[in-house]
């Protein structure tokens, strides 16, 4: 009733006079125009501020190491915030912070939390103890201009094994930080060319990759010249290999491998010659990822997504445990923290409406922690369907579609929401990016189709290949098949179509907008690139190892005839009077595509005389933390299409009124 009561409360301001300032930010609620929407029975409208914030979301559940302490992530007043608490009692306390995400010392002492404060990605390390009164957040790597991530921590006290470019912004030293003090031991000093470090829970460094023009070289400390390195393994630069977690023996490691195979596997590699033995793959897709027990030094689980989430759980009395949690429906079903005995743990359940936490203690049934903003409001949301099609050349593609609920699926209004990287993919469950957006998107009447377009991960190493030199070439042409498809199938409306996207889904919706404008109404792009070449010459420092796939894919924009190539696939140069309508939005701190980009294209825009809505979001980078810049991001996304496709718009969210304060 209260909720109810808010939302009358805002509608009656849009009418009096008070609040007729308010028009500067927003109108008032708006139903659908569309014809297929109009008239329906469509769900309960629900606000934007739920979509981007709550007081009662939890989420990233942790027991610490010694099963005697949950934490997670939620907030403290308005505030975000690290809780912990004691299992089993009700005594949590708050430890105010933005983190993007947390672990626990192996002594169970602190808590180590990744902040990026001003979304420049420059990442630093905190620490807190938790076992100590008054105790409050320290920054251990307080350094100007540097990022910093955790690799491990480090069994039998609080030590953490840490990259960081400290002393040279292009490569990530090793270091090992005590955060009872906060003195820094530099374990190894990166020549320039390792790309990883693989160290074991005692801190031990027992291995590195480096790499060099198209290959990786895995590399061991060498017995017979100390300090030295030995070449133990190559592979293709190219195959996809990440190093999980080592052995018992310490002679092999758990990887996660493409080498010599189309689809990457779980493999268990000898590091002495790199000779790897499959424990697990999948016919259809990449593996995902595997956990990896640190009690037994053997897989537990192995994750892969051929269209709904498949786990291979080794371990007969794990898998019941963990198929209780599904109710026998499709579900990401993650194990997300262990205790030392491995009895205790928490998990995970994702679907396509929400993100729900367990504790499962040792003995007794599963305990519900908290719930994500999704899973608050699942009731209210749509079903996510995967989806198969062929493209123009033949090549078969995946991915998902979102119909709105109560309407029927005959010629609707149609977002095109497309991935960033480009080389990660659409997920069908609530862990995925643009997840809250598809949701949005459907409660505001549209059908979301999500396509995994040629160069998305995860369909094996053929599938990604198939996008080099495909940018505003095949990777588009994927995404039109996809929206002529759901045409053909009756579902959408040719004429209101809308691509949406961040990052390279920006630069798709670009490209939508100025290449193929016929296709779509309208575009929005978010963090977007508009010039490929002006990308790869500012890209940050810390980039210039994995410059080489870029150079690949896209081209090397210090050749001439590759940075023709790259202009003719850049949108900025294909304005024009028949570009589709704009809303362009960038976070003013983006190191990875710098707001220049949005700059320019919206002086472009301007003087080709082409409508184009530009906004700017302070305090954050290449996307969004702050809630305040997610409720301006989504309320322009809602008026804006509710104008060019028809759907329906809530207006004006009080929450906007206090925004200005976070």
């Amino acid at each position: 009733m209260a909720q109810q009561s808010r939302t009358s409360a805002a509608r009656q301001w849009c009418g009096s006079v008070f609040f007729a300032g308010l028009a500067a930010l927003a109108g008032c609620s708006t139903a659908p125009t569309h014809p297929s929407l109009a008239g329906a029975q469509l769900p309960e409208l629900v606000p934007v501020r739920d979509f981007v914030t709550s007081l009662e979301a939890t989420g990233h559940h942790r027991v610490s190491p010694d099963g005697t302490r949950l934490a997670w992530m939620g907030v403290q007043g308005l505030r975000p915030a690290i809780w912990v608490r004691t299992v089993g009692r009700d005594d949590a306390r708050a430890y105010p912070i933005r983190a993007r995400g947390f672990r626990w010392t192996a002594d169970s002492q602190y808590l180590a939390a990744t902040v990026d404060s001003t979304g420049d990605e420059n990442a630093h390390i905190y620490a807190v103890a938790v076992g100590r009164p008054g105790a409050t957040w320290v920054d251990l790597t307080p350094f100007d201009k540097t990022a910093s991530t955790i690799v491990q921590t480090v069994e039998g006290g609080a030590d953490l094994m840490v990259t960081s470019n400290q002393r040279d912004k292009k490569v990530f030293d090793l270091h090992r930080v005590d955060p009872r003090t906060g003195a820094h031991t530099v374990v190894a000093t990166n020549p320039g060319n390792v790309s990883s470090w693989v160290v074991d829970r005692q801190g031990g460094l027992r291995a590195r990759v480096a790499v060099a023009d198209g290959q990786a070289t895995l590399q061991r400390p060498d017995a017979k010249a100390p300090g030295g390195w030995a070449n133990a393994a190559q592979w293709d630069r190219f195959d996809f290999v990440r190093l999980l977690e080592l052995d018992a023996d310490a002679a092999h490691v758990w990887a996660i491998s493409g080498r010599g195979r189309d689809k990457a596997a779980l493999v268990r590699m000898r590091l002495a010659d790199g000779l790897e033995t499959v424990v697990y793959a999948s016919p259809e897709v990449d593996l995902d990822n595997a956990l990896i027990s640190s009690r037994t030094h053997q897989p537990l689980v192995a994750y892969s997504l051929p269209d709904y989430p498949h786990r291979q759980v080794f371990d007969a009395a794990l898998r019941k445990r963990l198929d209780a949690l599904a109710g026998g429906t499709p579900a990401e079903v993650f194990i997300t923290s262990m205790d030392q005995s491995e009895r205790t743990m928490t998990a995970v359940v994702a679907t396509d409406r929400g993100e729900r936490s367990y504790l499962l203690p040792a003995k007794g049934a599963p305990e519900l922690l908290g719930e994500n903003r999704l899973s608050l409001l699942r009731a209210k949301l749509a079903a996510t369907q995967p989806i198969a099609l062929t493209a123009r050349d033949g090549l078969p593609l995946h991915g998902y579609l979102t119909l709105p609920e109560g309407v029927e699926a005959r010629k609707l209004p149609l977002v095109l929401l497309v991935h960033g990287g480009p080389w990660i993919r659409d997920r069908w469950s609530a862990g995925a990016s643009n997840r809250s957006l598809q949701q949005f998107l459907a409660n505001r009447g549209y059908a979301v189709l999500q396509i995994n377009y040629r160069g998305s991960s995860g369909y094996g190493r053929a599938f990604m290949e198939k996008a080099i030199g495909e940018f505003a070439g095949r990777m588009h042409d994927d995404l039109v098949d996809g929206v002529r498809w759901a045409v053909q199938q009756g579902l959408a409306d040719p004429a209101r179509v809308a691509i949406y996207g961040a990052s390279y889904g920006g630069y798709s919706a670009l490209v939508g907008a100025t290449f193929t404008p016929e296709t779509f109404a309208c575009a929005i792009d978010v963090v977007g690139m508009s010039h490929l070449a002006l990308t790869l010459e500012k890209a940050p420092a810390y980039w210039e190892m994995g410059m080489i796939g870029w150079h690949r894919y896209v081209g090397d924009p210090s050749k001439p005839e590759d940075r023709r190539t790259m202009e003719a696939k850049s949108p900025l140069f294909k304005v024009g009077p028949k570009t589709s309508p704009l809303l362009i939005m960038h976070g003013v701190n983006d190191v990875r595509v710098k707001l220049e980009q949005s700059e320019l294209m919206v002086q472009a825009l301007r003087k080709a005389g082409r409508p184009v809505d530009y906004v700017t979001f302070r305090g954050d980078g290449h996307g969004n933390q702050r809630w305040p810049n997610n409720l301006a991001m989504y309320r322009k996304t809602e008026d804006f299409l509710a104008q060019c496709l028809g759907g329906r718009s809530g207006g004006v969210d009080y929450y906007q009124l206090g925004a200005w304060a976070f």
